[in-house]
C-alpha cells in the first residue's frame, strides 16, 4: 500500500490564530463603540506601541466614560444627574452607587437639601435622578499614598473604590486643581458658572498609574492642569494611562 505523506502546512488558520484575530477585532470594535479618538487615549509611551496592559486599561476607562455620558442604548450618569456640578463624578464609585457624599447639605437651605436628596433616585416624571448602576465593578479602595500620587483630593483614604487597571491599581478621576489662580476645593463653586464648569469638564480625565503604580500626572499636576499642558509636557505623564472626557 502506498503511504500518503502530507508536506507543508495546511491552508487556513489554527485555533490559536483564530482566537487572536477575534480578540483584535473585538478590541477595534470596542474603540468604535466608545467613540474614542487618539487624543482621548494617551499614555507616556513612545508612538503607538501599546502593551496588552495599556489596551486592557484603556478599555476599562472607555467603559467608565460610556457610563458617564451614556449612549443610544443606555442612560448616562451625567444627564440623569441633571448635569449639575454638585454631582461631577470625582469618584468612579458614583457610577455604581448613588452619590450621597457628593455634597454636604447640612448647612444648605431646605430647598437645596430637598433637591439634592431628590436626585438620589430616579424620577420618571421629571426624568432626572440616579438610576444606576451605570457600570459595575468590584474594584479596590483608593489608597491614601501621596508618594504615589494617590492624594486625598482623588479620594485617597475616603473609602471610595476605583476599578483596577491591568496592574491591580485603582483608576481615578483627575481634574485641574486651580481655576483662575484659586484652588478648586468644591465643585459646588462651579454651579451657575458656565465658564468654570466648561474648564473643569474639558480638562478632567480618567487616569491609571500604569505599570509603575505611580500617578505621575498627580505628582506633576502643577504642570499638567490642562489638556494643552499634557500635550506640551508629555515626559511628565510618565507611563500613566489617560482617557480624556471631552477632548
Amino acid at each position: 500500500m502506498r503511504r500518503c505523506t502530507v508536506r507543508g502546512r495546511a491552508s487556513g488558520l489554527t485555533l490559536v490564530e483564530l482566537v487572536v484575530v477575534v480578540a483584535i477585532l473585538a478590541f477595534l470594535a470596542g474603540l468604535v463603540s466608545f467613540n474614542l479618538t487618539p487624543s482621548q487615549m494617551t499614555f507616556g509611551g513612545a508612538g503607538g506601541n501599546k502593551t496588552a496592559g495599556q489596551i486592557a486599561t484603556e478599555s476599562t476607562m472607555a467603559r467608565l466614560k460610556a457610563a458617564m455620558f451614556g449612549s443610544a442604548d443606555a442612560p448616562g450618569y451625567w444627564q440623569d444627574m441633571n448635569r449639575d456640578m454638585w454631582f461631577w463624578p470625582r469618584y468612579a464609585d458614583w457610577l455604581s452607587r448613588p452619590p450621597t457624599d457628593a455634597a454636604d447639605v447640612w448647612g444648605a437651605s431646605p430647598e437645596a437639601a430637598a433637591y439634592f436628596n431628590s436626585l438620589m433616585s430616579y424620577n420618571a416624571v421629571r426624568r432626572v435622578g440616579w438610576r444606576g448602576p451605570y457600570v459595575q465593578f468590584q474594584g479596590e479602595p483608593i489608597p491614601l499614598d501621596p508618594s504615589r500620587g494617590y492624594t486625598a483630593r482623588l479620594g485617597g483614604g475616603s473609602g471610595a473604590r476605583g476599578p483596577v487597571d491591568a496592574w491591580g491599581n485603582p483608576i481615578v478621576m483627575q481634574w485641574p486643581s486651580i481655576y483662575e489662580g484659586a484652588n478648586i476645593t468644591d465643585f459646588g463653586d462651579a454651579r451657575g458658572n458656565a465658564v468654570m464648569t466648561s474648564f473643569i469638564s474639558a480638562n478632567s480625565r480618567w487616569v491609571s498609574p500604569g505599570p509603575d503604580g505611580i500617578l505621575q500626572t498627580e505628582l506633576n499636576l502643577t504642570y499638567l492642569q490642562t489638556y494643552a499642558q499634557f500635550l506640551a509636557n508629555p515626559v511628565l505623564v510618565g507611563d500613566d494611562v489617560v482617557v480624556w472626557l471631552q477632548q
